[in-house]
């Protein structure tokens, strides 16, 4: 944790600064739990027809697969890059950390690759509301493959920057409301009983001009991008008259590291002061001590527990 912070005061919380050296501070403290990281090993499952439509889960270790509430984590990446178990960290290790420690934490963990925008001829043609999309294919396999085992599953899904935009797509527009009701009513087998925010983006404010290329690319435009970020959905619902029950959207968790760039906490904060007033109840925040926008996942199993405690804190949230 004392490297995040050097690094925070040698060179800010700019995404593009911390990238690269905070992956590097990680890399060698992954490989050296590497054998605890890789105790539980993935079984990998297709949840679509696409290539990338793939996802790992990871089995809690430590009760019954059939009692155990369910996590599935959708990665960040800018809508460019990602994968669910990706090379940034020496020996594959990223995420596969991720999903061995919520496992090992008595939650079961999934964690799918989703479509990706093109950049320079690599990308899968992802395209709004494709990330949306993904979510909802992942959570119609989650339902099929868990539902009738011991009963109802009580089903979570977080989302990391880019991540956290696809699963507000699923969760604040019109298309899904349906999938969404059938799961908070838990009359398909499953029940959605929350998401978390990671380090999400809840309108993209000021970042706007350094990622106007990828909004467009995905989006359409820069102004579609705005229409369909989750602070104006929520905006809109609440001038709708529609209550959280009407539109199905369960408690939410936002959180967001110490040292993030300012359009992250800041659009957190409008989010939650616009929920509150719009739903009242129904949401908490956090702020993830000692972290930057990248380091919160990487943090998981590298031997340092301050680095693990947003993890644990997530944990007690699901377990409510």
């Amino acid at each position: 944790m004392d490297q995040i912070r050097t690094l925070q005061e040698k060179v800010g919380p700019s995404i593009f600064s911390v990238l690269g050296p905070t992956f590097k501070i990680y890399s060698p403290l992954l490989v050296a739990n590497k054998e605890r990281i890789l105790a539980i090993p993935p079984k990998t499952e297709s949840y679509g027809s696409h290539p990338r439509q793939a996802l790992d889960v990871y089995l809690a270790s430590d009760s019954s697969k059939t009692t155990t509430p369910i996590l599935v984590f959708f990665y960040g990446g800018g809508f460019t890059t990602g994968e669910k178990i990706t090379q940034t960290i020496d020996d594959g290790l990223l995420y596969h950390n991720l999903g061995t420690f919520f496992a090992s934490h008595g939650v079961t963990t999934i964690i799918p690759d989703y479509r990706l925008v093109n950049v320079a001829s690599k990308g899968h043609d992802a395209v709004f509301p494709s990330g949306g999309d993904d979510v909802s294919l992942v959570l119609k396999w989650v339902a099929k493959t868990f539902a009738g085992e011991g009963g109802k599953r009580d089903v979570f899904i977080m989302g990391n920057s880019a991540g956290g935009v696809h699963i507000s797509t699923f969760l604040f527009e019109s298309q899904y409301l349906e999938q969404r009701k059938s799961y908070i009513g838990g009359d398909a087998g499953i029940t959605l009983k929350g998401a978390i925010e990671l380090s999400a983006p809840f309108h993209f404010g000021q970042s706007v001009d350094e990622n106007a290329e990828m909004l467009a690319g995905y989006f359409g435009t820069v102004a579609d991008a705005g229409k369909h970020c989750p602070y104006v959905l929520l905006k809109e619902m609440g001038q709708r008259g529609e209550s959280r029950e009407d539109v199905a959207v369960p408690k939410i968790l936002t959180l967001v590291g110490e040292w993030e760039p300012e359009q992250i906490p800041r659009g957190s904060d409008q989010f939650v002061e616009l929920w509150k007033k719009t739903w009242g109840e129904g949401i908490e925040s956090g702020v993830i001590a000692g972290h930057n926008h990248i380091s919160p996942p990487c943090g998981l199993m590298a031997g340092e527990p301050a680095g693990e405690k947003w993890g644990e804190d997530v944990v007690k949230w699901i377990r409510g």
